[in-house]
């Protein structure tokens, strides 16, 4: 048997990874704020939530309590970078959309701007929070979803991997994406 105890269970979120990361905007157009985030997923088809974890240590959380939505921006692999730096800032001290090069554009039924270098990007109103330890989950309500043009396969949403490559964090400062060299499908 090759699977072995692993000792250090306050780690144990690395070994979830790869996660699949955005930045959370928040705030308004005028006084935005973004953070890198992985920890979040969908909940619902009907209706569509989407949320995100946040620790109320962070200013996202005091923006989203304070206008009731956010946007999960998800960039490219080439700009991991912003991603890493809107986690390694608190916007409460820094203009992240000026520091650090991300295109701010309106939302189309939110308060917190998009980030115009997304592949994907998803408008939420928050619906519900529940605190989970030291995190609250922000549910949310999509209510306005975004993709670049040209990236989509089906009708349904599905990436075309041959035009995008996503940025996942594999944690400890490190991002990969994915390859289309082996996909698997099922019928």
């Amino acid at each position: 048997m090759d699977l072995k105890p692993f000792k250090q269970v306050r780690y144990s979120y690395h070994l979830t990874y790869p996660k699949l990361t955005s930045i959370i905007t928040s705030g308004t157009y005028e006084k935005p704020n973004a953070m890198a985030a992985s920890w979040h997923t969908h909940l619902s088809f009907d209706p569509p939530l989407y949320c995100v974890s946040i620790s109320p240590k962070r200013y996202t959380y005091k923006l989203i309590r304070e206008y009731g939505d956010y946007a999960v921006n998800f960039l490219p692999f080439e700009l991991s970078e912003k991603v890493w730096l809107t986690g390694s800032f608190s916007g409460k001290e820094v203009d992240k959309f000026k520091e650090f090069g991300l295109e701010k554009m309106r939302a189309a039924k939110i308060n917190a701007p998009i980030i115009a270098q997304s592949l994907t990007a998803l408008e939420c109103k928050v619906i519900n929070v529940v605190k989970t330890g030291d995190h609250y989950l922000f549910i949310g309500e999509i209510v306005y979803a975004w993709a670049k043009e040209g990236i989509l396969v089906s009708a349904g949403g599905l990436l075309d991997i041959k035009k995008v490559r996503p940025s996942y964090y594999l944690g400890e400062g490190k991002f990969v994406t994915l390859s289309d060299s082996e996909i698997l499908e099922f019928q």
